[in-house]
């Protein structure tokens, strides 16, 4: 069982969420002349704890193909298109920090080592609730 998270994410396989469908092989395709969103706190779970501003682009385009082989486009506009940005990261091997300079990733990094234990007993909380 995964344990519940304390985010806003797209589900994951173990997450025993039902799942409409995934994206093989995805590609971010982002406006280069587009809005940005604003440089808006965002954490993610591989770095718990970490809240992070990371620029985002107000747009953005995830195209792929289904376990089928057939084409698929998601589009999202504001907070959508900083999720797929995010995930798409992800599919690439990045994560957050790998978006921040140098001295924001080491803030980051501390934020993750001070609040640890408030994760964790967070997480024990949320996970005892969702077993009950």
């Amino acid at each position: 069982m995964s344990r519940p998270a304390c985010s806003a994410r797209v589900a994951g396989p173990d997450d025993g969420v039902r799942h409409v469908g995934h994206i093989v092989n995805p590609v971010l395709e982002t406006p280069t002349n587009g809005r940005r969103l604003p440089d808006e706190g965002e954490g993610c779970l591989s770095v718990s704890g970490a809240v992070m501003a990371v620029p985002r682009p107000d747009r953005a385009v995830v195209r792929g193909q289904d376990r089928d082989g057939n084409a698929v486009v998601v589009e999202g506009t504001g907070y959508f298109a900083r999720c797929l940005a995010h995930e798409t990261d992800h599919t690439q091997g990045d994560v957050s920090l790998d978006r921040l300079s140098k001295r924001d990733k080491k803030d980051a990094l501390r934020q993750t080592a001070a609040r640890r234990d408030e994760v964790h007993a967070r997480r024990a909380a949320q996970e005892a609730a969702f077993s009950a």
